[in-house]
């Protein structure tokens, strides 16, 4: 019933790792990425004027606070709450980033907005390549056929969607700097929410998600592609108890529900301290080349 479609797949369990695995993905993914809908595709045009100004309002904001007086990314208003954003720390205004699986390349015009200049975006299943008036570049490829080097590569959520994921690390590698950083964010089967809701995980995500990594599997997969695991942090929302609960209950993504506030509340605090002892439902994982590692 992921995703609101109601259909059944198999996954299965590696006994070594603990990673899960779609059996048999569905021939034909069109009908569970829909372009009208998917969060991913969604255009810029599709903001109010109103909005616009506040994007550009935040941005100015943003820019005098960081790059004018070296206030830490992750202390930032709004930015705060996205641990990833440390990786953002060592890099220049001019540092090259990639963004893999990027969709429309709305993260990308939001970096663009905290000052930086030289953004890349691939994702083979946008319409045609995107330029943006403020050099954002998006190119309607995949990680085997780009070329370039990068000082970092963000991989925010996408990962999990490709079928083979030893082949995305090693073209990862090919495309890195060798004092950059690949930065990889992915919902982990080594949490306590599926431990709790087990095939009503909605990270599950069938069949859009393929593999649904753990600490152990991303750590063996990184070194067998030469590379080593930097760092970890968790990031999981109150989304892994309130999505869990719908699906306990048979109810998909799609259909609303009343919640009361005093209940989100309490599942945001679960999902911190969930995400402190590191037992949340999604990570980020920093890897360096190996031969690099300080």
């Amino acid at each position: 019933m992921m995703f609101g479609f109601r259909d059944e797949f198999t996954y299965f369990k590696c006994s070594f790792c603990g990673c899960l695995q779609i059996v048999t993905p569905p021939k034909d993914l069109s009908k569970y990425y829909p372009s009208e809908s998917y969060y991913s595709y969604q255009s810029l045009a599709t903001l109010s004027c109103k909005s616009k100004k506040l994007i550009d309002c935040i941005k100015w904001f943003l820019i005098i606070l960081y790059w004018n007086f070296k206030v830490p990314l992750h202390k930032l208003p709004y930015l705060r709450n996205f641990k990833w954003v440390h990786a953002l720390q060592k890099l220049s205004k001019t540092s090259s980033i990639l963004d893999v699986g990027c969709g429309s390349g709305r993260l990308l015009r939001q970096m663009s907005s905290w000052g930086f200049k030289n953004l890349t975006g691939i994702d083979p299943f946008i319409e045609a390549d995107i330029t943006y008036t403020w050099g954002v570049k998006v190119f309607k490829s995949d990680v085997f056929n780009h070329v370039g080097k990068y000082d970092l590569i963000m991989l925010h959520h996408s990962f999990e969607h490709m079928d083979n994921p030893y082949g995305v690390l090693k073209q990862l590698y090919r495309l890195l700097n060798p004092e950059g950083e690949v930065l990889i964010r992915i919902p982990v089967s080594d949490s306590f929410a599926w431990r709790k809701y087990g095939v009503n995980w909605s990270q599950l995500d069938a069949p859009r998600h393929f593999f649904l990594h753990t600490t152990n599997s991303i750590t063996r997969l990184a070194t067998s592609c030469g590379f080593v695991l930097y760092r970890i942090s968790y990031d999981s929302t109150e989304g892994q108890f309130l999505d869990g609960e719908k699906y306990s209950r048979n109810i998909t993504l799609h259909e609303h529900i009343a919640v009361e506030s005093s209940c989100i509340r309490e599942c945001k605090k679960q999902a911190k301290i969930l995400n402190k002892i590191k037992d949340g439902d999604q990570a980020c994982f920093i890897l360096k080349k190996a031969s690099t590692k300080s």
